[in-house]
């Protein structure tokens, strides 16, 4: 049992390490804030999800500068289970702007996977590879290569899962600033059949070298509740709550998901 939680405390200071680090950074995706797990979308089985995000509040000009209050941004998400291990997805994103037009922003490609295992590991790795390519009014670099290692492990009724998003903008201004990390991570609790509260984190530290100041980089910590009623259905809900100036407001997300 000490070891389950030796190794789960590591992943978690392994993402706090990162934050001792002093040009600002852009801002956290929010056409799609969810938390990629090692799992897949079983084999020959279509699964499509419906993103829901909206800004409520941002306090202070830098917030207000990285956060558009008010926008909605829908993003439907399908994605099939092509391996045991592997799956593909495409991803259509919009944006109701805060003039009250409706917006297409623009589609994603993505290959996700996990790294079978033979016998039974303590930890589990994954990974997602994702191609981005945005409208110009709907993102500043519209064009982007995504590289995510996943890691993730189990205790008891808790499970830890660490995403390490690497961004690569092939236009718009961050080409031209090196690679950029957006971090993030989930601690959920399997509290009955139905029910499995958990404590998500979401950031972007802007390009690696250097990094932003703290407060000049985005961190949300978002408390939610994932239900599990039948399993074709997956439900997320979750309040983002920002503690730094640059994302110093509350944002509302929602995943509505089914297995076909």
């Amino acid at each position: 049992m000490r070891k389950y939680a030796q190794q789960i405390l590591a992943i978690a200071v392994s993402i706090a390490a990162l934050f001792a680090g002093a040009r600002p950074s852009h801002a956290i995706d929010f056409y799609e804030i969810q938390i990629y797990d090692t799992d897949t979308a079983p084999v020959g089985h279509l699964t499509l999800e419906l993103h829901s995000n909206t800004t409520t509040t941002a306090t202070g000009q830098l917030a207000k500068s990285q956060m558009d209050v008010y926008q909605v941004h829908e993003t439907v998400e399908g994605t099939y289970g092509v391996l045991r291990w592997l799956e593909v997805g495409q991803y259509f994103c919009t944006a109701k702007l805060s003039n009250g037009d409706y917006e297409y922003s623009g589609s994603r490609t993505k290959v996700h996977f996990g790294i079978p295992q033979t016998f039974e590991w303590q930890v589990q790795f994954g990974g997602n590879i994702e191609l981005d390519y945005m409208r110009h009014a709907a993102e500043e670099n519209p064009l982007t290569l995504e590289l995510r290692p996943i890691a993730g492990a189990n205790y008891k009724k808790f499970r830890l899962v660490t995403d390490f998003a690497f961004i690569d903008p092939f236009s718009g201004p961050g080409a031209h600033r090196g690679m950029q990390f957006d971090p993030s991570g989930m601690l959920v609790y399997k509290l009955n059949d139905w029910l499995s509260p958990a404590v998500e984190y979401y950031g972007d530290m802007g390009s690696i070298q250097p990094l932003a100041k703290v407060q000049e980089q985005q961190h949300f910590i978002v408390p939610a509740l994932n239900f599990d009623f039948i399993p074709q259905l997956e439900l997320n809900l979750g309040v983002g709550i920002g503690v730094t100036r640059a994302s110093n407001g509350i944002f509302l997300k929602s995943i509505v998901g089914w297995t076909f």
